[in-house]
């Protein structure tokens, strides 16, 4: 009955031990979530690092260990965590918008960036920061007939976000497209004043030659950004 039973009893008991580790695990995660909510990283690091060396397959530790490894400029050690993150969960998004980061802004990959960015945005099509990069890279790219419809994409998801007007409003202006430009940004504006919205909007109206209208943007653009008004003010006096 004995020899029956002990097999038993030591699977039981790995379980609870595997099952002691998982919620430790955890418990270092959100200390570590904690400590990253107040920019204490180094911290954050070693709670993150210590929840995946009781669970080897936390992927929110590792894409977290990343995050903070990138930004403290440890591209190989953030690259190898996204990585890592992705063997266990192919479709985790923030894994791979993290893989996208390092190709686009620390190695300077584009084409390797946008099959991560493009992967992440087939999963969720909810990220308006996934839009804005594949707009950044398109835009780098000098394809700005590509880099239209996902800066559109990241504003319709949230029309404050002042990156967004930004390449779109630089890769409107590279396509010439002055008066789509001018009236996209009419429509944006009518929900939510963004000084670079107003700003590229001004630009447009001087490259369609209408000083008048550049003037008006200027003025609006006075009233929530006035150094920026400043310089759009020179090159509108400058206009012949």
């Amino acid at each position: 009955m004995l020899k029956r039973i002990l097999p038993v009893l030591i699977f039981l008991f790995f379980c609870s031990v595997a099952d002691a580790q998982l919620k430790n695990a955890v418990v270092y995660y959100r200390s570590g979530i904690q400590y990253r909510n107040n920019n204490q990283f180094p911290e954050a690091l070693a709670a993150f690092e210590k929840a995946i060396s009781l669970y080897k397959n936390f992927d929110s530790a590792y894409v977290e260990a990343g995050n903070i490894y990138a930004k403290a400029g440890r591209i190989d050690s953030g690259f190898n965590n996204f990585k890592k993150a992705l063997a266990i969960n192919p479709k985790y998004t923030d894994a791979l918008i993290g893989i996208g980061k390092i190709y686009r802004d620390a190695k300077q990959q584009y084409d390797s960036a946008l099959i991560y960015y493009h992967a992440a945005e087939k999963l969720d099509s909810t990220n308006k920061e996934t839009y804005y990069a594949l707009a950044w890279i398109y835009n780098a790219r000098k394809e700005h007939d590509l880099a239209i419809p996902y800066a559109i994409r990241s504003l319709q998801l949230d029309n404050t976000y002042k990156p967004a007007y930004g390449e779109l409003g630089f890769a409107y202006r590279s396509t010439k497209r002055y008066a789509d430009a001018i009236e996209q940004f009419k429509k944006n504006l009518a929900i939510s004043v963004v000084d670079v919205a107003l700003l590229y909007s001004a630009y447009s109206y001087m490259e369609l030659h209408n000083k008048e209208g550049a003037l008006q943007e200027y003025e609006e653009l006075k009233k929530v950004n006035e150094k920026m008004a400043t310089v759009l003010k020179k090159k509108i006096d400058a206009m012949q």
